[in-house]
């Protein structure tokens, strides 16, 4: 009889446990993907690719769990990370992501450029010092921002490319690297159209950030997995090919 009890007892310990546990053990794991190309988009058939959003596939395929991976609008995804509709996103360590979430580990490096005009003669950054450049819109570069005499802040990379090619009075345009040559290929350009890149910032890190109630076990896990892709440099490889 005691021991029935004792089964008992632990029975409705182990469910009480079960029924406490943070919703992720419960469920799949929620993947955001930026919607940006070459990181991540929805082509005309529907079919989602990107850069990011593959890493985030390979992801979730090593984390052993069922997931999901959607590709979002990038403030889309914040709010929902804040709110705890989304276990984990990319991103840079800005302001508006560390409020919405916990830094977990570098998914990867990046480099930033800045293109000019072909035939220019800017040569380093402070070259740009009173000129006209184009930004993508939520970018900050510390050793760059003062410099220009005007920044125009665009939402498309394909549209920068554009301006910069055509219109003279913008005399540069900053590009993540993989941006820079992903539009170069789509838009049946060479790097003989533009001038040399000069390089704004070198291995750059992005980060997965997590919900902030999310279980130390599964962020140790998650943290895991990141590390050793991080190491691989799946990432890196991917702009290196982009570049031929």
């Amino acid at each position: 009889m005691k021991v029935r009890n004792l089964i008992s007892i632990c029975a409705s310990a182990m469910l009480l446990t079960l029924i406490m546990l943070p919703h992720a053990y419960a469920g799949e794991l929620r993947i955001g993907t930026m919607d940006l190309p070459p990181y991540g988009w929805i082509d005309g058939q529907g079919n989602r690719q990107g850069m990011v959003y593959d890493l985030h596939q390979e992801l979730g395929r090593r984390s052993g769990s069922t997931f999901s991976n959607e590709i979002l609008p990038f403030s889309r995804q914040l709010r929902m990370l804040k709110r705890g509709k989304l276990d984990l996103l990319s991103s840079q360590p800005h302001a508006n992501a560390l409020e919405a979430g916990d830094k977990l580990a570098v998914q990867f490096h990046i480099n930033v450029i800045i293109v000019p005009q072909k035939g220019s003669d800017l040569k380093e950054l402070k070259d740009f010092t009173g000129t006209n450049i184009l930004y993508h819109f939520s970018a900050s570069y510390p050793q760059l921002d003062t410099l220009p005499r005007k920044i125009h802040r665009i939402p498309e990379y394909k549209a920068m490319i554009s301006m910069l090619k055509k219109r003279q009075e913008i005399q540069g345009a900053v590009f993540s690297e993989p941006a820079y040559y992903y539009w170069l290929h789509k838009l049946d350009m060479t790097a003989d159209d533009f001038g040399e890149p000069i390089y704004v910032q070198k291995n750059r890190p992005q980060y997965i950030f997590v919900r902030n109630d999310m279980p130390e076990r599964q962020r140790n896990r998650l943290k895991l997995i990141v590390d050793e892709m991080n190491k691989e440099q799946i990432f890196e490889k991917m702009v290196d090919e982009m570049k031929y």
